[in-house]
């Protein structure tokens, strides 16, 4: 599997929260799931479903252009990060298949 910048995939809708695009609240949690393939970037607040919006990765970089650092992440593997300044870390979603596939 390849994997490509964000930016050879601008057209890619992802799920982000209000508070990032409205209050501009930093994304600290970056999920990338295995059973859809869906990316999740969201802050630090407390969510439920009427938080979620649907936005372009392209428009998402722009907004915060350090998730790009992210683009390699494999599903079924999360990052999280304490501010904007702090680095990512990568971790695997406990009891979620990751690529490549893992027997374990």
């Amino acid at each position: 599997m390849s994997f490509y910048p964000f930016s050879l995939k601008s057209d890619m809708l992802v799920f982000t929260c209000c508070h990032v695009l409205e209050k501009n609240k930093t994304i600290t949690f970056v999920t990338h799931h295995f059973d859809d393939n869906n990316w999740q970037f969201t802050c630090s607040s407390v969510h439920n479903d009427t938080d979620a919006v649907i936005i372009s990765i392209s428009e998402l970089c722009k907004i915060d252009p350090s998730i790009e650092e992210l683009c390699d992440m494999p599903v079924g593997h999360f990052a999280t990060r304490k501010n904007k300044n702090a680095k990512w870390i990568i971790s695997k979603i406990p009891d979620e298949q990751s690529y490549p596939l893992n027997p374990n």
